[in-house]
């Protein structure tokens, strides 16, 4: 074989090699792996009872557009913000363990992804609210607090009951009424509202949460009066 010739095909050869690497570098994820970008959780806001489960799913997106399902993967980090409430295991099912609301995490490489869960007690059979009656003034921004004490545990179920309000006159659902942070409660952990555009009204105050029978309502008298 001629030097000539010898010298045309590694310069084709060369050449070849060249347009491979070009090719891969212009072809976004030819050679490289997508990068996780970002983390879904869910469900989000879902409840459950003390005690049970509920399987939580991870859903992984990346640079180039695709998804998915990175749930079970052992570069996936299950968290919670609160054990007391609600533990997560490694494949993100969680399961129940006190009254009250938990961030769940799942965390892979720098993407986090969060959702929350309530856990409501079991084996409620009653529920009590306090106090039995106050005045609130919507002018100053003033927010009122209640407390749901179950029975027979003695819990605090504040922050994870059902409340509801209803007009003492008329009887109706009165809207305009939130939760909001739990600041100035003078009586345990309770639950505080603020009222914004609600007018001059007297509303009968329950709760209501999961019992060992179905749902378990307050049934003491409460109510609270918003004055403008």
């Amino acid at each position: 074989m001629s030097s000539s010739r010898r010298k045309l095909q590694l310069i084709a050869s060369v050449g070849l090699l060249l347009l491979f690497a070009l090719v891969g570098i212009g072809c976004h994820g030819f050679f490289v792996d997508p990068i996780l970008q970002t983390i879904t959780v869910g469900p989000t806001g879902v409840g459950i009872l003390s005690g049970k489960t509920q399987q939580m799913t991870a859903i992984g997106t990346y640079d180039d557009g695709t998804q998915k399902n990175i749930t079970g993967s052992t570069s996936t980090t299950w968290t919670t913000s609160d054990a007391t409430v609600a533990s997560v295991s490694s494949a993100g099912l969680v399961t129940g363990a006190g009254a009250g609301t938990a961030n769940i995490t799942a965390t892979n490489g720098v993407a986090t992804g969060s959702a929350s869960i309530t856990v409501s007690l079991t084996g409620v059979t009653s529920i009590t609210v306090s106090p039995s009656s106050q005045t609130v003034s919507v002018a100053a921004g003033i927010p009122f607090c209640v407390q749901a004490i179950a029975a027979p545990s003695g819990t605090d179920i504040s922050s994870t009951a059902t409340w509801n309000f209803t007009a003492v006159a008329g009887g109706g659902a009165v809207s305009g009424i939130t939760k909001t942070t739990a600041t100035g409660c003078t009586f345990g952990q309770g639950q505080a509202f603020s009222v914004t555009g609600v007018t001059p009204v007297t509303v009968n105050v329950t709760a209501s949460a999961p019992g060992t029978n179905g749902t378990v309502t307050s049934t003491n008298l409460v109510t609270v009066t918003i004055n403008p």
